[in-house]
């Protein structure tokens, strides 16, 4: 975005002439200020309001759901049942609140969560005066999973929701978030790919199977433009493949069969497990283009 410079000649943000991109590098100053660490970094700023950190994906659907949250209140009031059906299936996570009305408390906890998550996820609140009892409920459409938050007297039980109901099966690793998955205890399972068609055929494909390995074995997918080192890192191809990291001796086994076959992956994540398949020696097979 063009915006503008102040009086002693800084970028100012609050100029009002825009344009799609922000050289970081001609302006470092301001990206610090900003607390710019990643590239591309996206800021929403409103006209004497608040700023708002894009925190998903670099790609345009997920970046077009930013920007109509923003122009929604952070909690939708849903009044009316055709209102609620289009509302549960209006974002990847949509957290909704069934709350009796006199239950002032437990409003004020939920809009406050609302104001702190609704840049991510979707907010709504049916009042009810014949409800016996409120609750609180996340719609994953992402993975067609329901939760319900339990003890809604205790006061990280809506934190905790969010946490349970956002987690994905098959996390993408980002600048952001690696640490938390490379010190999970958990031995790793990097897909690296080039499209975002391949990512989301992969995780469609290969959900079942983290299911099922999730208390052992962490599954990612890697952007290789992100990473461009990491291919070589696991013995795979620039142009991306899977490999099984052993976080604990860092032995790395890259898998050299068809990523579209949960069942030969899963054959082959038994075979590290019972000792039959052997750990990469670090050089390259024919077969592999050396970055």
């Amino acid at each position: 975005m063009d915006v503008g410079t102040d009086s002693k000649g800084r970028p100012d943000p609050h100029h009002h002439s825009y344009s799609p991109n922000f050289d970081c590098v001609a302006a470092s100053s301001f990206c610090q200020e900003m607390d710019v660490v990643s590239f591309p970094a996206i800021r929403l700023y409103e006209k004497d309001g608040p700023t708002t950190r894009y925190r998903g994906p670099r790609k345009a659907s997920t970046i077009e759901a930013f920007m109509k949250r923003a122009l929604r209140p952070s909690v939708q009031d849903i009044t009316e049942q055709q209102q609620l059906d289009d509302f549960l299936t209006s974002d990847d996570y949509v957290f909704l609140a069934q709350l009796h009305s006199d239950d002032e408390s437990l409003d004020a906890r939920f809009r406050n969560l609302a104001e702190e998550y609704s840049d991510r996820y979707s907010f709504g609140v049916a009042s009810s005066s014949d409800a016996s009892s409120s609750g609180i409920w996340c719609y994953n459409n992402v993975d067609e999973s329901e939760h319900t938050a339990t003890d809604l007297d205790d006061a990280n039980s809506l934190k905790k929701l969010v946490d349970l109901c956002t987690a994905e099966v098959i996390p993408q690793l980002t600048r952001r978030n690696e640490l938390t998955h490379l010190s999970s205890g958990r031995s790793l399972v990097f897909y690296l790919y080039k499209t975002e068609a391949q990512r989301e055929a992969y995780t469609k494909n290969l959900k079942g199977t983290a299911q099922r390995y999730a208390e052992f074995l962490t599954f990612v997918t890697v952007d290789s433009n992100e990473y461009p080192d990491m291919a070589r890192n696991l013995g795979i191809r620039s142009t991306g493949g899977l490999a099984v990291q052993n976080v604990h001796n860092g032995q790395v086994f890259p898998f050299k069969g068809d990523i579209t076959s949960p069942s030969e992956i899963d054959q082959f994540i038994v075979a590290i497990s019972e000792g039959r398949a052997q750990p990469w020696d670090g050089t390259f097979d024919e077969g592999h283009d050396e970055l």
